[in-house]
């Protein structure tokens, strides 16, 4: 794909992050692969909370208003973070798989850290949703510690999202 095309549909291409907003640290990592993202060219690259798009009319929480942008995006990323709280992303998870994406599995990622899993992921809920992904074809990263594969996750989306818009 020529730079010329490339930015074009990096620039159009919308990438909600999900993940947990607390504690700060948390949070800060979402933060951080966004602005990569954004770095790169994926300027509708967003956090749940300033995805660019209208949130849900009348959405009285946040879950129901992620699931809602996850139908309305190109491309969505679950970072799982060992500071995290997991029950809402893993809830937004759960919804995801259930609803297969919105047909967006081949364009889901979902990111673990290493330590999340030990402290946080061995949930029964998380657990069924990670399975049930998994046997969804969606692809299913682990990274170490503090070590966000952003440069993985850009590859991804340019194999995945944009080889099929040439």
């Amino acid at each position: 794909m020529d730079t010329k095309n490339k930015d074009k549909w990096t620039d159009i291409t919308k990438v909600l992050i999900l993940g947990s907003y607390h504690p700060d640290k948390a949070k800060r990592k979402l933060s951080k692969l966004k602005d990569y993202l954004k770095k790169e060219g994926f300027s509708n690259a967003g956090l749940a909370m300033d995805f660019p798009s209208p949130s849900m009319p009348g959405a009285d929480n946040v879950v129901r208003d992620s699931a809602y942008k996850m139908a309305l995006s190109d491309f969505i990323v679950f970072l799982f973070v060992k500071e995290g709280d997991s029950y809402g992303p893993a809830m937004e998870l759960q919804i995801g798989a259930d609803h297969n994406f919105w047909n967006k599995g081949s364009r889901t990622m979902i990111l673990l850290e290493h330590s999340f899993l030990k402290k946080q992921g061995r949930s029964q809920m998380f657990q069924h949703a990670l399975n049930l992904i998994r046997e969804m074809g969606v692809d299913v990263y682990e990274f170490y510690d503090d070590k966000i594969p952003l440069k993985y996750v850009k590859t991804q989306i340019y194999s995945k999202i944009l080889k099929n818009r040439e």
